[in-house]
């Protein structure tokens, strides 16, 4: 038997009823592999359905968003810290954590590695202030930035405890009289009480 009639004696085998202008329908169902995923889909979804909707165990996008933004103002501590809880550290430890993430965070770039100021940033140890210098103006400098003076806001960053350790640290220079030192800009500002 030649190979030709071979696949047409085959074919023919699995030729259903169906006819249509004298066209036949061939049986040749999809491979095992295709079903089981088609099989596997259909089972998801079903899971799927009745975990977010039958169920409702699962969060839907807005309150996966809701959560996930919650837990993102709770890791940054985006909710701000009172006036009254917002006072300058003045213990060693708080004051050497602020001076390691005024080191990590490259502030000296802008503002000398003792707060001496340079070409770009101003002096932190005199007592002239562009901006203030109560421990709550350096605060919302540090976390809000100065965009029109080129100081890049830290909230995304650091969270306000870190904020208010490197703002003590910053405010715990006053006076320390580096060398090099940038010339005075600002006002001059009262540093006998930095609350």
């Amino acid at each position: 038997m030649s190979e030709e009639k071979k696949n047409v004696t085959e074919h023919e085998d699995h030729i259903t009823d169906h006819d249509y202008d004298g066209i036949k329908e061939l049986d040749n169902p999809p491979p095992r592999w295709i079903m089981l995923l088609f099989y596997v889909t259909i089972g998801w979804s079903i899971i799927y359905a009745a975990y977010f909707f039958w169920l409702k165990q699962g969060k839907h996008q807005d309150e996966e968003y809701a959560y996930k933004s919650a837990q993102h103002d709770e890791k940054y501590q985006i909710a701000s810290l009172s006036a009254d809880d917002l006072v300058a550290f003045t213990d060693e430890v708080s004051l050497a954590e602020g001076k390691q993430i005024y080191t990590e965070m490259a502030c000296m770039a802008c503002h000398g590695m003792n707060g001496e100021g340079n070409a770009v940033g101003p002096n932190l140890t005199d007592d002239h202030w562009i901006h203030g210098c109560s421990i709550s103006d350096v605060f919302n400098v540090i976390k809000n930035g100065e965009p029109s003076k080129g100081m890049t806001p830290f909230k995304s960053q650091l969270s306000d405890e870190k904020i208010q350790k490197v703002a003590s640290y910053v405010i715990s220079l006053v006076g320390s009289n580096p060398a090099n030192a940038k010339a005075p800009q600002g006002e001059v500002c009262n540093t006998g009480d930095n609350s």
